[in-house]
């Protein structure tokens, strides 16, 4: 892995129940040069996301939310 790791906070317009936030998580996690990604329980709305940009774009991680007919935007850190 590069030293290429950048911090995104994905922004999610919907509220989802606990099941479909679980889900959305691992489906990223699965994508190659994603480090981690995870939530804090009273902000379920954010998720941050650690990434290696030489292997994925932060479009390609918003692109989970998307395919998925939810509304999300990224907020640099």
């Amino acid at each position: 892995m590069s030293a290429a790791l950048n911090e995104i906070i994905v922004h999610l317009d919907e509220n989802v129940d606990d099941s479909t936030l679980a889900e959305l998580e691992q489906t990223i996690r699965k994508d190659p040069g994603i480090v981690s990604v995870g939530h804090r329980p009273e902000r379920t709305h954010l998720l941050m996301v650690v990434y290696d940009s030489a292997v994925v774009r932060a479009a390609d991680i918003l692109h989970v939310f998307r395919d998925r007919q939810l509304h999300a935007q990224l907020v640099g850190m």
